[in-house]
């Protein structure tokens, strides 16, 4: 445990480098984390296995294990990740399975939480689920092609894979033997779906999104200030235009430089027209705008004007 005075001499520190804030991590060692499933001697169906459990407060990241048949004398680990989320699944086959889990953040760790369960068989194969693991769900972007993949099923002989458009209306559809499959998008949101096949059954579809957006925003045109313009008070009114494009959410940065060849960055801020900066007085600054999207796309750099401040 950290004592009052360790924290308090770095405080001081902060406070005599100019520090605003001093962010100190919680211990989390006697802290527990707590299962919610699969519990201790659980029996699940082999569709398909969702871990969970409960959050513990100032964890960043959780660290799960799985092993078969347990962590003692395992012929596998099957599963060593880490996330943010508190849940985790996969499709798993009959057998059994020990598994761990614990909280943690960038100093400490929980002790784990443990438990055995099993996997039995299920009869009916079109109770299964297809789990879907590349992209991820909502996913915005500005690349077309893009590799689907997920987890296989048991016993099933193939998959069927469709694109849907914003109606639900199949664009196209392919089925592989494999777990996974190249797709080529269409501009805006579509659905992506896939179901397990097997003879005359099969599972239900899971389905996830992708939004593609190719479309480079408009140039930000500058309006004030004008280039050349001097004042005498140091808070600055910049504002310009730029016609908006349909598709993701566009928004604009600026970048405020201290000398002509733009390598003494002063400022830079994701900000609306107009905005207000505060910038220091006797001195000369060159600034330029540019647009981006939530796909990643970016715009032409507007034309870089000065200003002086006396």
């Amino acid at each position: 445990m950290m004592s009052r005075f360790l924290i308090g001499a770095l405080l001081l520190l902060a406070l005599l480098v100019g520090c605003e804030e001093v962010f100190i991590e919680e211990d989390l060692s006697e802290k527990e984390i707590v299962i919610l499933a699969p519990t201790e001697g659980a029996a699940v169906e082999n569709t398909s296995t969702t871990f969970s459990w409960e959050e513990v407060d100032q964890a960043t990241e959780y660290r799960l294990q799985l092993a078969q048949p347990n962590f003692e004398n395992a012929s596998q680990i099957l599963v060593d990740t880490t996330m943010a989320v508190s849940n985790f699944s996969m499709e798993l086959l009959k057998n059994t399975y020990q598994w761990r889990i614990r909280a943690q953040n960038g100093s400490s760790a929980t002790p784990y939480a443990l438990a055995n369960f099993s996997v039995i068989e299920i009869e009916d194969f079109s109770a299964r689920e297809v789990i879907l693991t590349t992209p991820e769900d909502d996913l915005i972007t500005s690349t077309s092609e893009q590799t689907l993949e997920w987890q296989s099923v048991a016993d099933a002989l193939l998959y069927r894979v469709q694109l849907l458009d914003e109606d639900e209306a199949v664009i196209t559809e392919e089925t592989t033997t494999s777990t996974e499959i190249s797709a080529t998008f269409s501009e805006g949101v579509t659905q992506w779906q896939v179901r397990a096949e097997r003879d005359t059954q099969s599972t239900l579809y899971t389905t996830r999104t992708v939004t593609l957006d190719t479309e480079v925003p408009n140039t930000p045109e500058s309006i004030a200030p004008i280039d050349g313009a001097t004042q005498t008070g140091t808070t600055v009114t910049f504002s310009w235009t730029r016609e908006a494009l349909d598709g993701t959410e566009e928004f604009d940065s600026i970048y405020i430089y201290s000398d002509q060849a733009l390598t003494q960055l002063v400022s830079k801020d994701e900000i609306t027209s107009p905005t207000d900066i505060e910038l220091t007085a006797s001195a000369t600054y060159y600034w330029y705008l540019q647009s981006f999207d939530r796909a990643g796309n970016e715009s032409e750099l507007s034309d870089t004007l000065s200003f002086t401040i006396n």
